[in-house]
């Protein structure tokens, strides 16, 4: 077995096991339709609904099972699933179990039911995301579709029957034991570079508890904002109320959003370390951008080349689109970082326009860009096509000369200046006399 970026390579031959631990409902593929498939995709709900489908044809399996029925159902290739897997997972409906056996490698899928309305509206990694790729107005709509139905209230009392009022006490049956256990949906959240432990000792006035409860949340807030521990831990203290000793997490967020306006003018520059030094990089200002690049979120970077390069204003299309390009998880934040300032720097455009942003972000991905230097080549080789293609159109549209060998024969002219029509008539006219004095001689 071999693993690479917390993703086992495996072959599509590779056994498959589908497992649930509880009856996945047509409420909860509606659930994961409607709150999880904007940041998911909908590949990756397909795939989710497939092995859902699995599930009473696993009860009675007798023949070993491999991928190809799932890539073949589904129409994609082996990388393109493990990633669509791997939305899944970080989203807290799949568990992915490895094991070898006598045959070979098998992997086991168990699958999880998505979170309830409520519980997924107060999850901030998910209600975030969903809120990005939909919006303010279908995040409102799908609110208030799982919210209360009906009355927001009803009056009276209550005057319900009991239990024992309507049925016997059966305390003398015996009832068998349910082996399986109940799994809640976690959601993977924590970076490698935040160091969640050494932040929390920074945080005063608050108990391990309350931190640890609003983990998902602090996470949430150093990806979209960008900040250390130190700074995000300064944040968290200035919004602990007094009273009650809890993370307001709307000021959280407001103080934040200040931060990022107050340094949006200018990334920090930080020192260039062994591994960020680029020697294959001569010119000083693509190295530079590089360093720049590298060490800047991408809204803030995004909010650096609006405002100050192009004194202009960060529009919300604009932070989506990034947004969308960060979530594929497919090019780093550097190389989003080089795209963005090359569509508005390089090519010199007044805003992000999306289909052209998507389609080169198509070809870096396809040209596997991984890195700003990569991605810096990538623009130098477009624009030498593009000159080549411009040279090319330009030598067609000018006609070359016409010359013929020196074998042919040169037609003589039929237009004629003044001075050759004279010399000619003159000619001639010698010529007549001449054949006259013949005539008269004769």
């Amino acid at each position: 077995m071999t693993q690479s970026n917390d993703t086992i390579e495996f072959h599509a031959g590779a056994g498959v096991f589908v497992q649930s631990d509880h009856l996945i409902t047509g409420d909860d593929l509606s659930r994961v339709f409607n709150l999880y498939l904007p940041f998911i995709g909908a590949t990756s709900y397909a795939l989710y609904h497939l092995l859902v489908n699995e599930l009473p044809f696993a009860q009675d399996q007798v023949k070993r099972q491999d991928h190809n029925f799932i890539i073949d159902s589904l129409n994609i290739s082996l990388p393109n699933f493990i990633k669509f897997r791997r939305r899944l997972e970080a989203a807290g409906l799949i568990k992915t179990l490895y094991q070898r056996d006598a045959i070979g490698e098998v992997y086991g899928y168990r699958l999880l039911t998505p979170l309830a309305a409520d519980q997924f509206f107060k999850e901030q990694l998910l209600a975030g995301l969903l809120y990005k790729f939909v919006g303010e107005a279908r995040y409102l709509t799908l609110q208030q579709r799982y919210d209360v139905q009906g009355q927001a209230a009803l009056q009276g009392d209550d005057i319900s029957a009991r239990f024992l009022q309507v049925f016997q006490n059966q305390n003398d049956v015996q009832v068998p034991a349910t082996p399986l256990v109940y799994q809640e949906p976690v959601v993977r959240a924590d970076p490698v570079e935040f160091q969640f432990d050494a932040f929390s000792e920074m945080v005063r006035g608050v108990t391990p508890a309350v931190l640890q409860s609003q983990r998902n949340f602090l996470v949430a807030m150093h990806l979209t904002y960008g900040v250390d521990e130190v700074t995000l831990a300064g944040v968290v203290n200035q919004s602990v109320t007094l009273d009650t000793h809890e993370i307001n997490t709307q000021e959280v967020q407001r103080l934040l959003r200040q931060q990022t306006k107050r340094t949006a003018g200018q990334p920090e520059k930080r020192p260039v370390t062994a591994d960020t030094a680029v020697p294959e990089i001569k010119n000083a200002e693509a190295r530079a951008l590089i360093e720049i690049a590298r060490d800047t979120p991408a809204q803030e970077f995004l909010a650096y080349v609006k405002t100050t390069l192009k004194n202009g204003l960060v529009l919300k299309n604009e932070r989506d689109l990034v947004d969308y390009l960060i979530a594929q998880s497919v090019l780093p934040v550097a190389v989003v970082n080089i795209l963005v300032h090359y569509v508005l720097i390089g090519l010199q455009n007044d805003s992000l326009k999306p289909a052209l942003v998507t389609t080169i972000a198509d070809s870096w991905t396809q040209n596997q860009v991984d890195s700003p230097e990569k991605a810096l080549i990538q623009i130098q080789q477009r624009q030498q096509a593009n000159q080549a293609r411009q040279e090319k159109r330009f030598s067609r549209q000018q006609k070359p000369e016409k010359t013929t060998p020196k074998f042919v024969k040169q037609p003589q002219s039929v237009v004629k200046t003044t001075a050759e029509t004279t010399q000619s008539a003159a000619d001639i006219a010698a010529a007549l006399a001449k054949l006259k004095n013949i005539k008269t001689k004769n």
